[in-house]
């Protein structure tokens, strides 16, 4: 295993990716964290592309003319296909003590400098609990980065929390409602308002945002069936997204609440705040069409023991496979 004297590590969610797809997000992910202890793949929901990589990792290994150093891979399987959880998981099972965790998707190909951009410029930064790379691929992507860099945001696709915060988040027993589609706005929220609002208020600085650290990713296809299905989905969840963050908005900005007093389940919390405001759902459903069908999405679904969704590790290796 890497010897760095504080080490940092690299977590990939992953889930509806192929296998050749998260393959390729390893390998960038291994190339720009070359100087990470550990490399933590969570397949959420889909045990059979953990066992798939598992294998392939193993023949890698056996076919290996030698071991190149470098970060040690972990595989693990988590049986709820659900990001919100495998963040808990992390945090709360996984996490080792590292000094910086990076986050990336499951579909994201980091450029080779990307991690020690981020890494060394959010280290230097004391008053920063955490930080966020940039988007330079897709129609949206340059505003976006302009607006990141001028008015802060935490990008899921890859982004960083430090040691000491995430020790907090446990010690706290801060957690994201599973079944959650804003993991990232709401992660993000806890970020800026250092973990507890009644205490702190929302300063953007705490996340610090680099202009110059990216990835790659394939770009959506209008002619392309699983493209268009995706988008068309993507927008559903963006309206859902909008109650999540009405109902997180109210919790943490305007009754100051503590993140660890959130509800267990993104069903929870955002029909509790649509009973309790309805007023307040009234002005979201005069906007947006779809919001009254988004809340019946959630009355139907099931409710999930968070603490029942853990990890199982299925493979693991202390040095670096080559390819």
């Amino acid at each position: 295993m890497n010897t760095r004297q504080h080490p940092w590590t690299v977590v990939i969610f992953a889930c509806r990716e192929s296998l050749s797809r998260l393959r390729q997000t390893l390998d960038a992910a291994k190339v720009s964290a070359a100087s990470c202890a550990v490399i933590h793949v969570l397949v959420n929901g889909n045990q059979a592309l953990a066992s798939a990589l598992a294998q392939e990792l193993t023949q890698r290994q056996l076919s290996a003319a030698k071991d190149e150093g470098g970060p040690a891979i972990q595989v693990w399987s988590i049986p709820l296909g659900d990001k919100a959880n495998a963040w808990n998981q992390y945090i709360h099972q996984i996490w080792a003590g590292e000094e910086i965790a990076f986050f990336v998707d499951g579909y994201v190909r980091l450029n080779p400098d990307a991690v020690d951009l981020l890494g060394h410029a959010v280290a230097a930064n004391t008053q920063a609990l955490a930080g966020t790379g940039v988007p330079t691929m897709g129609r949206s992507a340059k505003a976006l980065r302009e607006n990141m860099i001028v008015n802060t945001g935490y990008h899921g696709n890859f982004c960083c929390i430090k040691g000491h915060t995430i020790g907090q988040m446990r010690d706290k027993h801060i957690r994201l409602p599973v079944g959650l589609y804003r993991t990232d706005s709401l992660m993000g929220a806890f970020l800026c308002f250092a973990l507890d609002p009644s205490k702190h208020a929302w300063e953007d600085y705490r996340i610090h945002v680099h202009p110059s650290a990216s990835w790659k990713i394939d770009e959506a296809k209008w002619w392309r069936w699983r493209d268009v299905r995706a988008a068309v989905n993507r927008h559903f969840r963006q309206v859902r997204g909008k109650l999540e963050n009405a109902a997180f908005t109210d919790h943490l900005a305007k009754r100051q609440c503590s993140p660890a007093k959130l509800p267990a389940t993104a069903r929870e919390l955002v029909l509790e705040w649509a009973m309790c405001y309805p007023d307040d759902f009234k002005r979201i459903t005069r906007k947006n069409i779809l919001a009254k069908q988004a809340l019946a999405a959630f009355q139907s679904a099931s409710l999930m023991p968070s603490h029942a969704i853990e990890p199982a590790l299925v493979w693991h290796h202390d040095t670096q496979i080559t390819s």
